[in-house]
């Protein structure tokens, strides 16, 4: 009678353990959440949480180091969203190897550094200033400018408009999404068409071949964000998004420039941990260690 006390102890013990450990997790991973734009780890609605959260982790690779682009067969699509960051030589250089390898490079960027990547791997399409606005939009702000497919082709299957949230407007390549010809790009940001501000049809989505490979540029990276990835309205935007992430080719996600790796605090020594082998490898043998010991204790 008294050694079936003494187990249910024990297992009421492990039992509690285990709560604990979740718990400690669980708190963890609030933590590790934040408010800042395009964050992978920002749940709100300005966030990229909800399309991280759908990658298919078998498929998609996180690119932390420049050295790893090289490290992947040709068709690739490497995914830079809302770059922040300058790019730096290595950078660089790995962008444009990784072009000449024949792989895909899809930046979905507007007022951040991506148009010093293009710059720098001498691609022929810029991104303009100031934001694109239209009379043809979703909702009653001029610059949610719905754009529209074009007959050139891509090897992304799009879909026939999509929605964007402050665009800007691109220059060079071939367009794959125009604005209707009642746009503009609203130079002094009054949210008005001005004298010195002429109405036509604007690219927001261009192609460019380079070396053997592709740049395609999407001028607002704000389609990934929550609150535009989510909404049925924006339903053809998902389309677009996961025609390119559902592809039989494999799917990199930039993480050296781009404002969906940002995070702060104990969220930032969480991403250290979790972007970095060696840590990882160090701290699954402590565990490893402890669980041992804790076995131990309990068969003696």
């Amino acid at each position: 009678m008294i050694r079936y006390g003494v187990n249910n102890i024990k297992a009421i013990s492990w039992i509690t353990g285990a709560i604990l450990v979740a718990a400690v997790f669980i708190l963890l991973l609030h933590l590790s959440a934040n408010n800042m734009e395009f964050s992978r780890y920002n749940t709100g609605w300005n966030g990229t949480s909800s399309f991280f959260s759908d990658l298919d982790r078998h498929r998609t690779t996180e690119i932390t180091d420049p050295k790893n682009l090289a490290k992947h067969p040709p068709n690739s699509t490497l995914l830079i969203i809302a770059p922040q960051h300058h790019p730096t030589a290595k950078e660089l250089a790995a962008y444009t190897a990784f072009l000449k390898e024949g792989n895909t490079i899809f930046l979905a960027d507007d007022f951040g550094t991506g148009k010093e990547i293009l710059t720098g791997i001498d691609s022929r399409i810029t991104i303009l200033p100031g934001n694109l606005s239209s009379l043809d939009r979703r909702y009653s702000d001029p610059y949610s400018v719905v754009v529209y497919r074009t007959a050139e082709k891509s090897q992304f299957i799009l879909p026939e408009n999509i929605a964007l949230n402050r665009p800007a407007a691109l220059d060079g390549g071939k367009p794959l999404m125009l604005t209707e010809v009642l746009s503009w790009i609203d130079i002094n940001g009054d949210h008005r068409l001005n004298a010195a501000e002429d109405m036509g049809t604007f690219p927001a989505m261009a192609i460019d071949t380079r070396e053997s490979g592709q740049i395609i540029v999407l001028s607002d990276p704000s389609i990934f964000i929550n609150s535009m990835y989510l909404q049925e309205d924006n339903g053809n935007n998902r389309i677009l998004i996961r025609n390119i992430v559902t592809r039989d080719n494999p799917v990199l996600i930039d993480q050296m420039n781009s404002r969906t790796a940002e995070t702060s605090g104990l969220g930032e020594i969480l991403h250290v941990i979790r972007t970095t082998i060696i840590i990882e490898i160090f701290i699954v043998c402590l565990l490893m260690l402890g669980i041992a010991w804790a076995w131990k204790k309990k068969t003696i």
